[in-house]
């Protein structure tokens, strides 16, 4: 086993509650901070079935002889399914020398313990809300924050009132005192700090200020860069991994993956499964998109930097 007992200096024994969060605290944690690293310690199969968009799986019984991989730099996320684990699992990153790591006692109190504190709606959209649903008692009955998943950490946010009629669905429910608030259960990771405010016309407004895809605009270049910015990079960066853009040309965009993207064999799949599709969703001007990582060579390449 690996240990990295030599770094740590500290003679105070491990606080538990130094180190435990709220789940509220949790997904505001991972929402806020700049570099995240999100491990589920649960099995295999159990993660297979559900986990945190952008977790890493790492069982509790791998966990110890693993910790050579865990990054010194970031923040370390943790959560499982059994109490006792997640405990053990925090007391070894501290005795190693690790120092910025959180945890939550277990993925069903992470999930299960949504509450009215994760969103925040304005007086005037309340108000909004509650004239709109008394006038209109006998066809709806509340409103549902509607999140669509982009990345493992952007979505779109918008909101519809609720039918009477409406085919119920797995959803969780915040009950606020003058209505009701439905959220699906899969867009829990997505919730915490999402604003619902009255816009210039009106209307109700959903918006996440670190989770929202804004609405991008200026030159072609300037408009990749602001996916690679926003979407792209974020998604890669747990992996070590940095996505660049060298240039556009013939409405083809160049792309470099460096950190730890760079010789991984995943990057094809990576670059068709996510990357072109977020780029070419939103910039159609953009018809192909090349990864120039280990192809700005050989005797035939399809990318050569235009001349200076």
């Amino acid at each position: 086993m690996f240990k990295f007992n030599d770094l740590s200096d500290k003679d105070e024994e491990f606080n538990v509650q130094d180190h435990l969060l709220t789940p509220r605290k949790f997904f505001e944690k991972r929402r806020k901070a700049k570099k995240v690293y999100v491990f589920d310690l649960r099995s295999s199969e159990d993660f297979e079935t559900s986990h945190l968009p952008g977790a890493h799986n790492l069982p509790f019984e791998n966990f110890e002889d693993s910790i050579y991989q865990m990054p010194f730099s970031g923040e370390i996320m943790l959560y499982g399914g059994d109490e006792k684990e997640l405990f053990s699992a925090a007391e070894i990153l501290y005795d190693n020398g690790f120092e910025t790591f959180y945890f939550i006692d277990s993925y069903d109190s992470l999930i299960g313990g949504v509450d009215a504190s994760f969103i925040d709606i304005s007086q005037k959209a309340q108000e909004h809300i509650s004239n709109f649903l008394n006038a209109s008692a006998e066809k709806f009955k509340g409103i549902s924050i509607i999140i669509e998943t982009k990345t493992d950490s952007k979505a779109n946010y918008s909101i519809q009132f609720i039918e009477l009629s409406a085919t119920p669905v797995e959803n969780i429910s915040i009950d606020l005192e003058k209505f009701q608030v439905l959220v699906a259960k899969e867009a829990i990771p997505y919730l915490e700090g999402t604003e619902v405010d009255l816009n210039d016309k009106g209307e109700l407004e959903a918006f996440n200020p670190s989770m929202s895809i804004t609405e991008i605009s200026g030159s072609v270049e300037e408009q990749i860069q602001h996916v690679l910015d926003e979407e792209v990079n974020p998604m890669v960066a747990s992996h070590g991994g940095v996505v660049s853009l060298l240039e556009v040309k013939e409405h083809n965009a160049y792309l470099e993956f460096g950190g730890g993207c760079q010789g991984c064999g995943m990057i094809d799949v990576t670059l068709k499964q996510g990357v072109e599709v977020m780029i070419k969703s939103q910039i159609p001007e953009i018809e192909a998109i090349y990864d120039v990582t280990d192809h700005a060579g050989g005797t035939n390449p399809y990318y050569q930097p235009s001349a200076k």
